[in-house]
């Protein structure tokens, strides 16, 4: 029989990615949605529509709510992926890291006692390389609002798994880009080159670890089912995909794309003075999700803004 996966937040970007790579590793997996199904709209539609046929959807599931009990009840879990976080204005120096903790954490106690009692075995949170300990970087604390967060939010679990009797694990992401992204980078760069302008990238120094969501969510599966015949606590993994300054991303995806386009895709790098955030946040495990296809991955995401842009959705 199956192992089964209940996930958290497969409908972000990266979630409904490793959604897919959990079910094409052979786990039955269970998505809990926070919102009713109407409430999503354009891209967030279209990600909802494609985990539906990766996983078992359920709408209206907020973290620690009765129906997310429920759920938890019936599906009889060996494995809890708790990917979801509050996220809103995580940009923002704003961004309140006490209200994002106790919205990840809400109920978590009752959730992860249930997910015992159901008999599961494990829970792994996703991490980030802005918490504590992590990306490489000399700083001796976790960086920005939401890094701190983050970290919060990985002691928490820490300590309520072990009081609850479950394995603890978790999968540190770095900078994911793909098909079905957020309206950030990426989409800066084809919204330009569509509208005939040139991009400017302002942060070109930023050193970030770039992992394709392919490989991505292949190294996520990968851990999970590691983890669980794991003999000793699973160690953290903390995935790295490609190791370089944003400007230097910029140029290849402007290269990829023009060759797939048949158009010239300049690209405009900024002088950057100002870091806001670290200079540099990387991973140190390049061996999680190997393999995966590279050609394949620029052709659906060149592709994919392409079919934005002939949809009047590039914006």
């Amino acid at each position: 029989m199956a192992a089964k996966v209940l996930m958290t937040g497969g409908s972000s970007f990266t979630g409904v990615w490793i959604a897919e790579a959990l079910a094409q590793a052979g786990f039955e997996v269970v998505a809990p949605l926070l919102r009713p199904r109407e409430g999503y709209d354009g891209v967030r539609l279209d990600r909802v529509v494609r985990l539906e046929k990766a996983a078992v959807v359920t709408y209206g599931r907020a973290f620690g709510s009765q129906a997310l009990l429920d759920d938890i009840r019936a599906a009889k879990p060996d494995v809890l992926v708790h990917h979801a976080a509050h996220i809103t204005g995580y940009r923002s120096p704003d961004f309140d890291p006490v209200d994002a903790l106790a919205r990840n954490t809400a109920g978590a106690r009752e959730v992860l006692q249930t997910v015992r009692r159901a008999g599961g075995r494990l829970m792994i949170v996703t991490g980030s390389v802005f918490e504590a300990g992590e990306g490489g970087g000399e700083e001796p604390g976790a960086v920005t609002p939401y890094g701190l967060s983050k970290t919060l939010t990985t002691a928490a679990f820490d300590y309520w798994t072990r009081e609850t009797g479950l394995a603890f694990g978790r999968f540190v992401i770095p900078s994911p880009y793909g098909v079905l992204e957020e309206r950030r980078f990426g989409w800066h760069l084809f919204r330009s080159w569509f509208a005939g302008e040139t991009p400017l990238v302002r942060t070109p120094l930023y050193v970030r670890d770039h992992l394709a969501a392919p490989q991505l969510a292949r190294g996520y599966a990968e851990y999970v089912a590691a983890s669980l015949v794991a003999e000793a606590l699973p160690a953290p993994a903390r995935p790295s995909g490609w190791i370089a300054p944003q400007g230097d991303l910029a140029l290849k995806v402007a290269a990829e794309a023009g060759r797939r386009l048949g158009r010239e895709c300049p690209v405009e790098l900024g002088q950057q003075a100002r870091f806001d955030e670290p200079r540099v946040r990387v991973n140190d495990q390049p061996q999680w999700g190997a393999g995966w296809d590279e050609t394949a991955f620029w052709d659906a995401y060149v592709e994919w803004y392409a079919g934005l842009h002939r949809a009047g959705a590039l914006n």
